[in-house]
């Protein structure tokens, strides 16, 4: 039989009541400080009145991101909120969230006015989502016509959603780009939990949702070999998604998606790209690849730990949990540097969902004989989607070597801080190797690259010999430009940084070190729409000569 009486989606009344008591000790006393310090921004917070009607044309995507952002916005304040009051009874918090939950409804409820379409899905699923969990957290606590308010809602934009959907099949498969049908399917589901059994239509709702993960998504939206065709960020939030509506499915139905696909269930992503940990409360918002390889900003360690919390709870591995550590900023509301030209701010929620998902029982450890060097490839009729990845790591300690290679352009992460990044174009995304092709003995550990013919290099080697040297060969008749973190002092032909990591260029000749040569910028949309930066960030840029056609470049990290 379903759970009937709310809370139900991520937790019971009687698992609530012990989450309540975790609040004091050990890392939920760490996350519950956070929250309150989230749940007071929060609390300043106005909620919208204005819809933000689509624009027809919309040439940047500026209308499109305007829309997202907003949602996203909206979105997570109130579940924010409606969680916060969830592990406390404050009613300073239930009278904000049920503020934000019924302006949720009243603004965003004009998205039945118009005709449902892909564009619009991605956000308005979330939206409904949003509704939906705050619902369910608030329900025991709000009044009936509230309740009818925030179920007329979903009914009505979701009812609309539902018909369009089931008039296009092809959304159901692999017609549907995996991570946007994810994150669609998942929410959906999520609105026909919240509402089994108090409103006819929503078992009919479930049962296609359901069936999407079965038959599609859980199989075939990440790649052969365990990531997403495009980024690794997006394997993040699939997983955000997937986690969230299967919890849900299974304490409300019973039915036990983790147990039947556990296979594609796999961190090995995690593994790969998590390089550090990630920033502390002293700082707001997180830099590029900071803490996570070839992520953006918004993509790093804190954006991943809900799942790995999850992961180390569901599946018993510490080193999902020590990773998870590696947040410094557990349980915080993520506020981004991606805003609209509008201004709204994409946020992010996910680490007060971690609070519920994290269990002290599973240990924090290194994992022995766990992999340390790793391959996505997939080949893909269309270059675009073709994976093509590779990374290796000295080892999984704070401050090691952690290096990654996409296309053929190097991420390399020593002694806690970016050393290497090459320039990679927004869009389009570079072509794939030719050839790439990776070996590990244990202690050394190579990864080789042959180019196409429109590269500005014929072939690279990267070998890392654990656990302190990472050598770069790059063949090229081409200077070479790249970016780093921390601003490291240039020693002739080699680049210092404070901590003791070195950088030198072994073949070949530093050119030039220019300290403030490079400012990153928030661009979207294939590359067409550039965003306002709330931390706008300059980096250090050092163009190197190669000599006789060859680059070699040598990085040490002090041995402890």
């Amino acid at each position: 039989m379903p759970l009937t009486a709310h809370p139900r989606l991520f937790f019971t009344a009687p698992e609530l009541a012990e989450l309540r008591r975790a609040r004091s000790g050990g890392l939920r006393a760490v996350m519950w400080r956070n929250i309150q310090k989230s749940a007071g921004w929060c609390l300043t917070r106005t909620p919208r009145k204005e819809w933000i009607a689509p624009i027809e044309p919309d040439p940047i995507y500026a209308n499109l991101y305007d829309r997202f952002y907003a949602i996203m916005h909206d979105m997570a304040v109130a579940e924010y909120l409606a969680f916060a009051h969830a592990y406390s009874d404050d009613d300073r918090y239930f009278n904000a969230a049920r503020e934000w939950a019924l302006a949720l409804c009243r603004v965003w409820v004009r998205e039945a006015d118009g005709q449902p379409e892909e564009n619009k899905a991605y956000a308005v699923m979330r939206l409904l989502k949003g509704v939906a969990v705050c619902y369910d957290l608030l329900y025991e606590r709000l009044a009936e016509s509230e309740r009818r308010e925030l179920r007329d809602m979903l009914l009505e934009v979701g009812g609309k959603y539902f018909a369009w959907y089931l008039k296009n099949p092809g959304l159901a498969a692999e017609t549907q780009e995996p991570h946007h049908g994810s994150v669609e399917a998942a929410s959906f589901g999520i609105v026909a939990l919240a509402l089994l059994g108090d409103a006819p239509q929503a078992a009919d709702w479930l049962e296609p949702m359901v069936r999407k993960h079965t038959e599609w998504l859980l199989p075939n939206a990440l790649t052969a070999s365990g990531t997403h065709n495009q980024t690794t960020n997006f394997w993040i939030s699939i997983m955000q998604y997937r986690i969230s509506f299967m919890d849900a499915l299974r304490r409300v139905t019973g039915r036990d998606l983790f147990q039947d696909y556990a296979k594609f269930m796999d961190g090995k992503v995690a593994l790969a790209a998590a390089a550090g940990p990630g920033h502390g409360p002293e700082r707001l918002y997180s830099e590029t690849g900071e803490s996570w390889l070839w992520g953006p900003s918004f993509a790093q360690i804190e954006y991943a730990a809900p799942v790995l919390f999850f992961l180390a709870r569901q599946y018993r591995r510490p080193i999902y949990q020590y990773l998870a550590f590696w947040d410094r900023v557990p349980g915080a509301i993520e506020n981004t540097r991606h805003q609209g030209l509008t201004g709204d701010q994409m946020l992010f929620d996910w680490g007060v969902y971690a609070y519920a998902w994290y269990d002290p029982s599973v240990a924090a450890e290194v994992e022995p004989n766990l992999p340390r060097s790793f391959r996505f490839k997939d080949p893909h009729e269309n270059y675009i989607l073709e994976t093509d990845e590779a990374y290796v790591r000295s080892s999984f300690e704070p401050g090691a070597i952690c290096a990654g290679v996409i296309r053929g352009a190097l991420m390399a992460h020593a002694g806690g801080a970016l050393v290497f990044v090459d320039f990679v174009p927004t869009w389009p995304p570079r072509k794939p190797m030719t050839e790439l092709v990776v070996s590990d003995d244990g202690s050394r550990a190579v990864v080789h690259c042959v180019a196409p013919d429109d590269s500005t290099f014929s072939e690279q080697t990267l070998a890392l010999e654990r656990p302190s040297r990472l050598t770069l060969r790059r063949v090229t008749d081409q200077s070479v430009c790249w970016w780093c973190h921390a601003s490291p002092q240039r020693d002739g032909n080699a680049l210092r940084w404070p901590n003791g990591t070195v950088l030198k260029v072994t073949r070949g000749e530093i050119e030039s070190l220019e300290p403030l040569g490079y400012t990153e910028e928030k661009i979207v949309g294939m590359g067409k729409l550039k965003l306002p930066d709330p931390m706008p960030t300059t980096y250090p840029v050092i163009t190197a000569r190669p000599s006789d056609g060859e680059l070699r470049i040598e990085v040490t990290v002090p041995q402890a």
